[in-house]
């Protein structure tokens, strides 16, 4: 059925695996008019959180900008075909510590695949999430050549953001490229943290049955503040249930029992490397299982026993009515392959405030020195921020200081 997209921020989401950037830009205000992932397993999980998405099954290489376009005119009668933002995170198994690092991995030319379509979609803005790894030295020619390309087209900034500062109980660290065509655009400003405790002391016991993958909550068990603030922000408008899955228990044996309840809060297990959550510190960054580094899921607080999917939903900012896979391993890998929401939020309404500051004024960037004050303007509550501060630590009086800075304009005052 078409529908309109008069008022509505279009965004493409590539790479989209089960939905995580997708639900935290979804929040922030964007239209989601397709996502692509060449996973069907994956899709399929994204399908059921999303039911009324458009997705694309295939590989990234084999989409081309007339496709996608297609598929967005099919679906919205009245679009002008202005896209206001493409995002999404290519694999980062190739650049990541916890794995090889291997400048070979194929799986590192589809960072190109990503520039290729921003370059062709041609949208107001893009954001690409990976893996700090891929600043590292022997991926510079990669990382370069990504900002030589969309530098030619766009304002190119490079946020390094940690989870935990944006609301997410998980030390999990990213660097996001985030392109403009109004100007670069600052991070976000970091938001109330919250703990592992917040997060899942709350959730009922996992049972013993290691089958039995779902639970009902009862009236007299309330869900926690992190659980209802999820909830607030990822509103599930389809239908309501109290039933929540992903409890199903990891079997461990009387060995491994011993050794999970041997290893301190904070310590990692010696064999299996799972680390030991703390109630009151942050998760581990939760991951798809690539290397041999870290284990794939912690060690729950108290029991003697890995994280169920739940545990590790909440502790990646899902909230409770999103599913996974009904296999625990493919629905951890889900998680950890995603960018948790909570963060992806926070970004999604630092580009929309960005656009709109532009787009309200009708602006056309075609001057790059107006274009970066008008950037300034946007952001005046920075300046005010700045000139107090300058002020306060020059001694100076606000005439005296504009004085000095006219002669610093004017070739007068040297540095």
């Amino acid at each position: 059925m078409n529908s309109t997209a008069t008022n509505k921020k279009i965004a493409i989401s590539l790479f989209s695996g089960v939905g995580g950037f997708d639900l935290g830009f979804e929040a922030a205000g964007f239209e989601i008019a397709i996502a692509i992932d060449n996973n069907p397993i994956v899709l399929a999980t994204y399908q059921h959180n999303f039911p009324h998405a458009t997705v694309l099954c295939k590989d990234i290489r084999e989409v081309t900008a007339q496709e996608i376009r297609a598929c967005i005119q099919a679906k919205y009668v009245d679009w002008d075909g202005e896209i206001h933002t493409v995002f999404g995170g290519p694999p980062c198994q190739g650049f990541s510590v916890a794995g090889l690092q291997n400048v070979e991995d194929e799986r590192n030319s589809l960072v190109g695949e990503f520039v290729r379509l921003v370059l062709e979609l041609n949208p107001l803005a893009a954001i690409m999430e990976n893996v700090p790894g891929i600043e590292n030295q022997k991926f510079g020619c990669i990382t370069a050549n990504l900002q030589a390309v969309l530098e030619e087209h766009y304002f190119l900034s490079k946020w390094n953001l940690t989870a935990s500062d944006y609301g997410v109980p998980q030390a999990r660290k990213r660097v996001f490229f985030v392109a403009s065509k109004f100007g670069e655009i600052i991070p976000p400003e970091h938001q109330p943290q919250h703990t592992v405790r917040d997060a899942i002391a709350d959730l009922l016991p996992v049972p013993l049955l290691p089958k039995q993958n779902t639970q009902e909550w009862h009236p007299d068990w309330v869900k926690g503040e992190y659980a209802k603030y999820l909830e607030k922000i990822f509103p599930n408008f389809g239908i309501v249930t109290n039933i929540e899955t992903g409890f199903a228990a990891t079997t461990h044996t009387p060995e491994v029992i011993q050794q999970f309840i041997n290893t301190p809060p904070g310590a990692r297990e010696a064999k299996s490397k799972s680390k030991k959550l703390q109630w009151d510190g942050f998760c581990v960054t939760l991951r798809a299982g690539s290397g041999n580094r870290t284990a794939l899921r912690p060690l729950h607080p108290e029991q003697p026993r890995v994280i169920s999917v739940r545990e590790a939903a909440r502790l990646h900012s899902y909230p409770d009515w999103f599913n996974f896979s009904e296999a625990i391993l493919h629905a951890q890998r889900e998680i950890g392959n995603s960018v948790p929401p909570l963060l992806a939020y926070a970004v999604g309404m630092q580009v929309k405030e960005h656009l709109e500051c532009n787009i309200n004024y009708q602006i056309k960037c075609q001057n790059r020195h107006f274009c970066q004050f008008l950037t300034i303007y946007c952001n005046f509550k920075n300046i005010f921020i700045f000139v107090n501060e300058m002020l306060s630590l020059s001694g100076l009086s606000i005439k005296e200081l504009f004085v000095n800075f006219k002669k610093l304009m004017s070739g007068s005052v040297r540095g």
